[in-house]
């Protein structure tokens, strides 16, 4: 009995530790990490691009080996291995130094005359225009002031007319008072004659007077002072001890019978007709300025064009007239570059075998073969990555700007020569340089993408494997463009959702 106690006692205690153990690896799976031992990415924005990847290289896409025309003997060589010339420039000549000079002469008189008809068609410049302008200005001012002027020195001379050794003189020849005295400055306008009657009032000086013709009123007269006759500047003074009883006088303006009023009348003339003068000189002054202004902002006469075009073609016709005559005596660079061989010297005589080569080192061209099985996906203008070993730090952008029609077999392989532009060249880019390309024949920017590998196919769906807190989950998307950078385009989750591999 005790032995069957014994016996099931070890068979439940197994049984129980059996128990806990299954609960505890169950719990271990229920609480484990479900992202563990798993790669992890981010669906992200940005670019998706279909690339062909290419080598390709540097040269010149001129080089000249450059030879005279007919032999003769070497007068002399303009240039030496290393310089730099432009199309045109004469390198060497046999024996036509005066002709050289008479070009370059020429070469000025085309620069004078196409800066002529380039300033005639312009018009004048921003600084003549403000002198003229300012000139207008000065001018417009002379006339004011002079004017003004005039009219003072005018209105000064008259005044004095008026007023010069004016006198009172009594219409009564029995009259044998003394005159009353009159002074003062007339300022008024009008000419004519004052009648002035003096009669005997309560005044201090015993007299007032009644004025009439010029101005009418009647005032106070004074022995001891002159008092106002009038509003226009004149005044009267009496004499004392006199009678003036119901006397009558008059006083003409200007006094014509004064020995002094050809005198003020001729300065008067003067004045006015100076006036007259200046005003015109003026206005004239101001009239040129004006015309002055007109003429260097109109738009130039077709006949001045004409003239201007005339003589820079002239100046065109000299120089081929010279080229002509220097003609198989010189050798010219066909184009801009460097000049890398110079085999002659002046005095030696030379034949047909070339002595000069020029490299056209500003023209450099970027050539790449691109493979029968890619060339249909390459076009003009399509945008290209370089990277060159001579320099690794800096990638460099351009366009395909030419692509052979006929190909070149290599190796039994078909390739097509594929012409790069840089869209800037560096000032470090020699012939001869190895580059890696990248032809961007397709691309897609800002746009969600993940890398190719999380993506996966069943049926006709693309399906990622996406992570939602401790979940994985199978999500259907839809695959909108697929590059061959190592990344696919795609539509179905939101930007920054967390994705893990198949």
């Amino acid at each position: 009995m005790r032995s069957f106690i014994l016996h099931h006692t070890l068979l439940f205690s197994v049984a129980g530790l059996m128990i806990v153990g299954a609960g505890f690896m169950a719990w271990q799976v229920l609480h484990a990490n479900p992202l563990a031992g798993l790669i992890t990415a981010t669906v992200s924005r940005g670019t998706v691009e279909q690339i062909i990847s290419v080598s390709g290289l540097t040269n010149a896409a001129n080089t000249a080996e450059l030879a005279f025309p007919t032999p003769g003997v070497v007068s002399k060589v303009y240039v030496k291995e290393g310089d730099t010339v432009k199309a045109g420039d004469i390198l060497a000549t046999l024996g036509a130094e005066s002709l050289v000079a008479q070009r370059k002469s020429a070469e000025a008189d085309v620069l004078v005359a196409k800066a002529n008809l380039a300033e005639l068609l312009s018009g004048d410049t921003a600084e003549n225009r403000t002198v003229r302008t300012t000139t207008v200005a000065n001018a417009t001012a002379e006339v004011a002031r002079i004017k003004t002027t005039g009219e003072t020195l005018v209105t000064n001379a008259r005044r004095a007319l008026l007023s010069n050794a004016l006198v009172a003189r009594a219409t009564n020849p029995e009259n044998h008072a003394t005159a009353p005295i009159v002074s003062g400055t007339y300022h008024c306008d009008t000419e004519g004659t004052y009648v002035i009657t003096i009669y005997p009032s309560n005044t201090l000086s015993g007299y007032s007077m009644r004025y009439t013709g010029l101005e009418t009123g009647s005032a106070a007269l004074s022995a001891d002072q002159a008092l106002p006759l009038g509003s226009c500047g004149l005044f009267l003074q009496i004499t004392k001890n006199e009678s003036y009883a119901n006397s009558l006088w008059t006083i003409d303006i200007p006094n014509h019978t004064a020995a002094t009023y050809l005198t003020y009348k001729n300065a008067f003339d003067t004045a006015r007709n100076n006036a007259d003068v200046a005003n015109a000189a003026a206005k004239d002054a101001l009239a040129l300025a004006t015309d002055q202004v007109t003429a260097a902002n109109a738009t130039p006469r077709s006949e001045a064009i004409t003239r201007a075009e005339a003589q820079v073609t002239k100046s065109l016709a000299v120089i081929a007239q010279i080229d002509a005559a220097l003609g198989d005596r010189v050798v010219r660079a066909p184009f801009a570059g460097t000049v890398t061989l110079v085999d002659i010297l002046p005095g030696e005589t030379a034949g047909t075998k070339p002595v000069f080569t020029v490299l056209a080192t500003d023209n450099l061209e970027l050539t790449a073969r691109v493979p029968e099985i890619d060339i249909t996906r390459v076009a003009l203008q399509k945008p290209v990555r370089v990277l060159f070993d001579a320099d690794r730090s800096k990638t460099h952008t351009g366009h395909v700007s030419y692509i052979a029609p006929l190909p070149t077999q290599i190796d039994g392989v078909a390739y097509f020569e594929v012409k790069i532009t840089l869209d800037t060249t560096p000032t470090w880019l020699r012939g001869g340089l190895n580059a890696d390309i990248d032809i961007i024949t397709d691309s897609k920017e800002n746009i969600l993408r993940v890398p190719k590998r999380y993506v996966t196919t069943q049926g006709d769906s693309s399906i990622i494997r996406t992570v939602s807190g401790t979940t994985v989950a199978s999500t259907t998307v839809t695959k909108l463009f697929e590059g061959n950078d190592g990344y696919t385009a795609i539509d179905g989750v939101s930007e920054g959702t967390v994705v893990v591999t198949p």
